[in-house]
């Protein structure tokens, strides 16, 4: 790779990274092309940004980012996720991971939190945003609907 493409490939992290709310790293070794691929299929619309990269590149894109501290997982050859769903891809890669084992996590940064294998696990197992908001939703509109049931049922008794 030359001078110009590696700082082209630079500037295309950054600007990448300037719009996530999360930063996932996972080991691609041991995965085979297909698995791969699979696994970015899956991703593709959870971030803008899922690829292998050079460490030492990726590491030049951290810089001076609020995604800095996951430079120091960066030690084997890796894949990064740059998520815009943070929580989604967490869940995704659980799934995966248990599907395949050969997929390693190694962490990543979410908001402030910096995560490792544990913290990613933890976090997929929480609900989504959209699972939230049906649960509320839910809870707002029960007493409604069983004070709709009583009313009817009480107006058919007095027929």
């Amino acid at each position: 790779m030359r001078r110009e493409e590696k700082s082209d490939v630079i500037s295309a992290l950054q600007s990448s990274l300037k719009d996530a709310n999360g930063v996932f790293i996972i080991e691609n070794h041991g995965l085979t092309v297909k698995e791969f691929e699979a696994l970015r299929n899956e991703l593709r619309p959870l971030v803008s940004v899922f690829k292998v990269v050079k460490n030492r590149l990726m590491k030049l894109a951290l810089k001076d980012t609020d995604f800095e501290p996951v430079s120091d997982m960066l030690k084997r050859p890796t894949a990064v996720a740059v998520a815009t769903d943070s929580l989604a891809v967490t869940k995704v890669l659980a799934k995966f991971a248990d599907e395949h084992p050969n997929l390693t996590i190694v962490g990543g940064k979410m908001d402030a939190d910096v995560l490792d294998v544990d913290g990613v696990m933890q976090l997929s197992k929480l609900p989504s945003l959209l699972e939230i908001r049906s649960t509320i939703a839910r809870i707002l509109v029960e007493p409604a609907s069983r004070l709709a049931r009583v009313s009817a049922e009480y107006g058919k008794k007095e027929q």
